[in-house]
């Protein structure tokens, strides 16, 4: 529990983060960038872990997986959308990965959550959803597109991760994975490096590409991780509920957007639909090669 939470408070300063790098990045080299930096870390801390073993052949497509959602698909998309919406409308729109990592948990892993476990994660889903349409104006924009992709992506990285970790360790889980990326990573990189103005880049961009490269892509990713294979991937997963609401402080904080009347409310239906989620217990089919808590 302890892992998922500091987990889901680093991840909380991704989109503030990334609404300041995007402008000078961009999001393909924002996307790669994250990836080499991760990548860089992972090596340093395998050598450091030298008595974990190599993934093994029928673990590869499940890293693969969680490697594209995570440092692949989900920055990406969250940068397409937040070159065009404030991250606070981004925030409360990912607010609903939660709900989608359970489902795909149901169908991926076999966790058969209690139906209280259902009402708590349909209430917190409904909250974000009116939460999302009322700062929207009513309605959706495009953006929302990129941000729903996002969601998606991220879902199928948690699940997927989640699945990996309770046998590799859930800090291999995620060195593996940016190792295997970083070479692909390297190529937009290379192809853009000369394009980018890198001596008008300013401060706080840097500081944005740094915390999400550090922290979000690498640090926060390695206690999630962790915090997913030794609690049960959907019922940790409903931490991330929280995760706009503190998305939505930070961007106050670092980026002044406005926090509306709507936050108290959503706040504490979140907090309350989250709580019965997280003392629901799960029932899951074990899986071969399966030992939890790693």
């Amino acid at each position: 529990m302890v892992m998922g939470c500091l987990g889901m408070l680093g991840f909380s300063g991704t989109l503030p983060a990334t609404r300041l790098a995007v402008p000078a990045f961009g999001p393909l080299v924002l996307t790669c960038g994250r990836i080499e930096v991760a990548a860089i870390l992972g090596a340093l801390v395998l050598l450091v872990l030298r008595g974990r073993r190599l993934p093994r052949r029928d673990e590869l497509p499940g890293i693969v997986l969680m490697g594209l959602g995570l440092a692949v698909g989900y920055p990406f998309f969250i940068a397409l959308a937040l070159e065009h919406v404030p991250s606070a409308h981004g925030a409360v729109i990912i607010g609903l990965a939660p709900a989608a990592t359970a489902v795909i948990a149901v169908l991926r892993t076999g966790e058969r959550p209690p139906k209280r476990f259902w009402i708590g994660c349909c209430t917190g889903f409904l909250a974000v959803a009116f939460f999302a349409i009322q700062q929207g104006g009513g309605q959706l924009v495009p953006a929302d597109g990129w941000l729903l992709a996002a969601m998606l992506s991220v879902g199928v990285a948690y699940v997927e991760g989640g699945r990996v970790s309770r046998d590799l360790g859930g800090t291999a889980t995620l060195c593996w994975a940016m190792i295997f990326l970083a070479p692909f990573a390297a190529v937009p990189i290379v192809l853009n490096v000369q394009t980018l103005p890198w001596g008008a880049i300013p401060s706080s961009a840097w500081i944005g590409f740094w915390y999400a490269a550090a922290i979000s892509m690498f640090f926060a990713s390695v206690a999630w991780y962790r915090g997913l294979a030794a609690g049960g991937i959907a019922r940790i997963g409903q931490l991330n509920l929280a995760q706009p609401m503190l998305a939505l402080l930070w961007s106050a904080a670092l980026l002044g957007e406005q926090i509306t009347w709507s936050f108290a409310a959503t706040s504490v239906v979140v907090a309350a639909s989250m709580a019965v989620c997280l003392k629901s217990r799960v029932a899951q089919v074990p899986e071969p090669h399966s030992i939890q808590g790693k």
